[in-house]
Parts: structure tokens; sequence; C-alpha cells
């Protein structure tokens, strides 16, 4: 229980001070070379990187590698399939990541399968899927 609580504060941490920075982060972002002209772009770029780091090394010791790596990738790329504007593509994303954890854990639990692996399979399965999907949805709201 005291790993869960340092983890949850640690992570709010890091979590609040993205939050707080979360325009200064995106606009470096979305136009790279224009924010690094800027002074003390240098310095943001690494924090967010640092920050961003320690959240995945930090994961992995948790969750392990292919976890991780999935919960990193794949909603994303699932969004960008069918999102252009950035609050649209976090919905999706984290919509997608809720609900395949779901449906992953369940699996897992009725097949008694290993819970991280069966999640992994899961979002490749459902990604594979709404790849498959995009064309009949895109000419659909066409």
């Amino acid at each position: 229980m005291e790993r869960v609580i340092k983890t949850a504060i640690v992570y709010g941490g890091i979590g609040a001070f993205h939050y707080v920075f979360r325009k200064r982060f995106l606009s470096m972002s979305m136009d790279h070379s224009n924010a690094m002209q800027l002074k003390g772009s240098r310095r943001w770029d690494f924090l967010f990187y640092a920050s961003f780091g320690f959240v995945v090394t930090s994961s992995v010791a948790i969750a392990g590698v292919l976890l991780v790596f999935c919960y990193l990738i794949v909603p994303s790329v699932a969004a960008m399939l069918y999102a252009d504007r950035i609050g649209t593509r976090l919905a999706l994303g984290w919509s997608m990541g809720t609900v395949v954890s779901a449906i992953g854990v369940y699996v897992s639990l009725i097949l008694d399968l290993p819970t991280g692996a069966t999640i992994v399979c899961t979002f490749g399965v459902v990604l594979a899927l709404m790849a498959l999907a995009r064309p009949f949805v895109k000419n659909a709201l066409a």
C-alpha cells in the first residue's frame, strides 16, 4: 500500500507539472523549430523529457516494458487515425485506453491468461480493427 501511495504522489506531481505548463509544452511540440528560438527553450525541452523519462522508467519497473510501450503508443496511433485536433485525439486515446484495458483484464480473467500480455494483445487486435474500419468510417462521415 505504501508503494501505491508513493507512486500516486510522484505521478500526481508530475501530472500537475505537465498540466501547469501544458501550453508551453504543447507549443514546443507543435512548432519545435520556432519554439527553440525562444530564450530558455532548451531548459523547458529538458524538463519535459526528464519528467517524461522518469515516468516511463518508473512505469517499466512496475508494469513491464511491453505494457508501458503499448499504453504510450497504441492509443495515440488509434486516435490519430480518426481525429485531427488535439482535444479529440486525447479523448479518443483515453477512451480507447480505458475500454481496451478493461476488455483485456476481463479476457485475462475469463481465460486465465497473464494480464499484461493479454492487454497488449487486446490493444493490438483493437488497433488492427480500427485501422481496417477507418476507410469505412471516414467515407460514412464524409
